[in-house]
């Protein structure tokens, strides 16, 4: 633990006790096997337990503000393909994307505006509600009851401006009650002023756990983001402050070393404009640094079981993990920062959407060969040390889930 990596100069020396926000659930030390993240066995009661039973975060309101406003998105470990619409009441529901006559999707944009949905097949139309309104030569089916035949729910509803979803068209728990004390810690961040200015997505050839754990420590980041982030190799560690456990959520606050130099770039970038991805927060922007920690960098808020919400003093990026299959993953990544007012600060937004979107990348670089090498049988466990709590809690959260009845 003590050898340094190579070309990288620090002293690890003293790993400060971290603090806990919360109790600390039981989670063993040792070893993790592997088999959660390579056996197709295993991935197949995963959607049936986990991905069935859970509230999935899909989208922003943002993305659907009018009348009739729609988005869909492809689910595969569901196994549909959904729509979220705006009603003429102002709700928001969400339909499986398929006509009950025959099958045939309604919306096949990914994002639009309609009256209604009309089949391209049959003719078959609904209203926004779902309600199915007129079927063409309707006298030639027997006993044919339309208010049987409309468009099939899911539960959905909103938190903080994101849409969440549920399979289950009447979840035993809402979406507040199951978001519990992670939704209470967040609520009063200012979301509603930030604005998207990035998007970006991947199809990465591992399990989605692979890909979350390379997202929800810092363990890492001097070592694998020494290019990406300006002064990374002076950092030291980059240890976790606080961290906090929610039932099956969790949310780590990262450290940051706050005298380093900045380089170059980022002095020009920075000189016109706030510094947006790298500043303590303060008392406008609740739900951020949650333990008023020292030398805080963001808070990774992990949202079981594949969304996480990370903010910092001004701006916030999601991350959305689809499973396609045991060993293959949808990423998706937005960021969002408050509205540059100067054209200093839309500098500072800019430089702020590249260091992001490289850093991230570095992230992602070293999935595809974690999952190789698990997949190898070579390596039949994970050993994870104590600032990679994080990791160890999603993996006893997902068991428990896959021994629940």
């Amino acid at each position: 633990m003590n050898k340094p990596h190579p070309n990288v100069a620090f002293d690890f020396s003293p790993l400060h006790d971290m603090k806990f926000g919360t109790d600390v659930p039981e989670m063993g030390t040792g070893p993790v096997s592997t088999e959660a993240v390579t056996s197709p066995e295993y991935f197949e009661k995963e959607k049936d337990k986990i991905f069935k039973r859970t509230w999935l975060e899909v989208g922003r309101v943002e993305e659907v503000e009018g009348i009739g406003d729609y988005l869909t998105r492809e689910l595969k470990v569901l196994g549909t393909n959904i729509m979220v619409v705006r009603g003429k009441d102002g709700a928001l529901r969400a339909f499986h994307n398929m006509c009950p006559h025959r099958g045939m999707a309604l919306a096949t944009d990914a994002c639009g505006s309609a009256k209604g949905f009309a089949c391209e097949f049959h003719g078959w139309a609904f209203g926004l509600d779902g309600v199915l309104n007129y079927v063409p030569a309707e006298e030639s089916f027997t006993d044919l009851d339309k208010s049987k035949l409309g468009l099939r729910p899911l539960a959905c509803d909103t938190w903080n401006g994101f849409i969440f979803v549920h399979w289950e068209a009447e979840p035993e728990l809402g979406l507040k009650e199951s978001l519990g004390g992670m939704g209470e810690q967040v609520d009063g961040f200012p979301f509603d002023r930030c604005k998207h200015i990035a998007h970006y997505s991947a199809t990465v050839k591992a399990n989605w756990k692979v890909c979350i754990d390379a997202f929800q420590e810092a363990y890492h980041a001097t070592y694998l983001h020494r290019h990406a982030i300006p002064g990374a190799s002076d950092m030291g560690i980059a240890l976790p402050t606080s961290v906090r456990f929610y039932g099956p959520h969790r949310s780590v606050s990262a450290w940051l070393k706050m005298d380093i130099q900045p380089t170059a770039a980022e002095a020009i970038a920075y000189k016109h404009g706030p510094v947006g991805f790298a500043k303590v927060s303060d008392e406008e922007f609740g739900g951020a640094n949650p333990d008023n920690d020292e030398s805080w960098w963001f808070d990774i808020n992990v949202f079981f079981p594949n969304f996480f919400c990370d903010i910092g003093r001004g701006w916030y990026f999601t991350y959305n993990f689809w499973p396609n299959a045991v060993n293959e993953t949808v990423w998706n990544m937005n960021i969002y920062q408050l509205d540059a007012a100067t054209a200093g600060e839309r500098i500072v937004q800019e430089f702020t959407r590249i260091v992001l979107r490289d850093t991230v990348y570095e992230d992602m670089s070293t999935m595809e060969s974690s999952q190789k090498a698990f997949d190898s049988g070579v390596i039949k466990e994970q050993v994870l040390g104590d600032l990679e709590i994080a990791v160890r809690h999603g993996y006893e959260v997902v068991e428990a889930w896959m021994n629940k009845p």
